[in-house]
């Protein structure tokens, strides 16, 4: 059996142990793992089946001892140039990628067409490849130091001293003070993030690859304390001018060591799983592409713009545009659906959009691989008053936003003149 196993699915496929995939055998203790992983996330990446697995819309990697799962986003069926499922796996591997990179989920700014010849590597490869370079970058500029509290003994009296400790530790030596002072050092929680990350790496089953590096980078930082990091340390993180450069480095270690899940029994199974809701990245990489053009194109956008809907109760749109005095509101949905059949729930959700924004237009934007999807406005049947009753419309919209060549499939570099057009009458090519 190969030393590091791989199985490549899409989203929404289901799994079972003891069957092959991509050659590989998916096995009891696999399941096991990740039903440990499951359990601790609160069942919110995967369903299970009966002896399987069937995963949601979350893509990315998980790392299973020597296995890895790679779950690829696949919206729609991408034509190859064979029709090949590998191909296709292929393509949507670069395109997960480069959405992530465009949507800002994941600073992948050094990902280069070597990093992206696919089958040789995988997606927690170039994770991994992407952390330890940043870490290296930022130990090449320097650590950065930082005062921080600390209490222990001193030789000479220094901040505050603490009474209590004094007389319980150092009844016997007059010599020391038992203080509270302030220390600027190494030794504070980016630096300790970091190192953090580092470790959950070196104990992967794939670090082998790493492993010099791994060495060579711990070997680099100071002597560090190893405190306890959760999803709290993260939120009350505050970067400053010094640390900014840390910001990249720092998000990939948060993927790494929040969704890290150790074997605690053997070691042989520990999981670790980088996985992002493709519903979100849907929705900032369509933010962020019309974002980029909205000078260009001579409109404002604005991202998740909230108001007051009942009570304490918020609405918010994915996206408003507003252009030459008027609204026009997206709502992005990452699935499959029939032309021109949108929900009761999403029609419900769009009128009040429309109602609550001052818009008689409003959109459902879906991803396709077909060119050109012709769709046309429905009318609610009650006028949008803020409007004055004009028309009160609602579309379903579908864009394509790679392009397909002999060559390769990638992302279209500009999307933001098809999503207008969509409106009928806001940009004219």
């Amino acid at each position: 059996m190969p030393r590091n196993k791989s199985i490549r699915v899409f989203e929404y496929d289901e799994i079972k142990q003891g069957h092959t995939y991509d050659g590989v055998l998916f096995e009891e203790k696999d399941l096991k793992a990740i039903q440990r992983f499951n359990d601790k996330n609160n069942h919110r990446y995967f369903t299970l089946t009966y002896n399987g697995l069937k995963f949601n819309s979350y893509v990315g990697v998980i790392q299973i001892g020597k296995l890895t799962i790679e779950i690829l986003p696949k919206a729609d069926k991408l034509i190859t140039k064979d029709n090949c499922d590998e191909e296709s796996k292929d393509a949507w591997k670069r395109i997960l990628l480069e959405m992530l990179k465009k949507s800002g989920m994941i600073n992948m700014i050094s990902l280069t067409n070597a990093d992206l010849r696919l089958r040789n590597s995988s997606l927690l490869d170039l994770y991994i490849n992407h952390y330890l370079n940043e870490v290296e970058l930022i130990l090449r500029k320097g650590l950065v130091k930082q005062y921080r509290q600390n209490k222990g003994n001193v030789k000479a009296l220094k901040g505050r001293l603490l009474f209590h400790q004094q007389i319980l530790k150092n009844s016997l030596h007059k010599e020391r003070f038992f203080t509270e002072h302030q220390v600027y050092d190494y030794n504070h929680i980016v630096n300790q993030i970091l190192f953090k990350a580092l470790m959950v790496v070196e104990r992967l089953p794939n670090s082998s690859l790493y492993l010099d590096r791994i060495a060579r980078l711990k070997m680099t930082f100071p002597d560090l304390l190893t405190p306890p990091i959760t999803e709290t340390t993260f939120t009350r993180l505050l970067l400053n001018r010094k640390t900014q450069h840390y910001k990249s480095a720092l998000q990939l270690a948060k993927l790494i060591i929040l969704n890290y899940s150790p074997d605690l029994q053997g070691g042989k199974d520990d999981v670790l799983a980088i996985l992002f809701n493709m519903n979100e990245l849907w929705e900032r990489y369509v933010f962020k592409m019309l974002q980029a053009e909205q000078k260009d194109l001579d409109y404002t956008i604005s991202y998740q713009n909230q108001k007051q809907f009942w009570n304490t109760k918020l609405i918010k749109p994915d996206i408003v545009i507003e252009k030459d005095s008027e609204t026009f509101v997206i709502d992005t949905k990452w699935k499959l659906v029939d032309t021109n059949k949108p929900s009761d729930a999403d029609l419900k959700q769009m009128y009040t959009y429309n109602m609550y924004w001052g818009s008689n237009k409003s959109m459902l934007l879906y991803p396709t691989s077909k060119v050109n999807v012709q769709t046309y406005f429905g009318t609610f049947h009650v006028g949008n008053p803020t409007t004055d009753n004009k028309e009160n419309l609602c579309k379903m919209g579908f864009l394509n936003i790679w392009e397909i060549n002999e060559r390769n499939i990638k992302l279209k570099s500009k999307i933001a003149g098809e999503v207008l057009n969509q409106f009928e009458i806001l940009y004219k090519p």
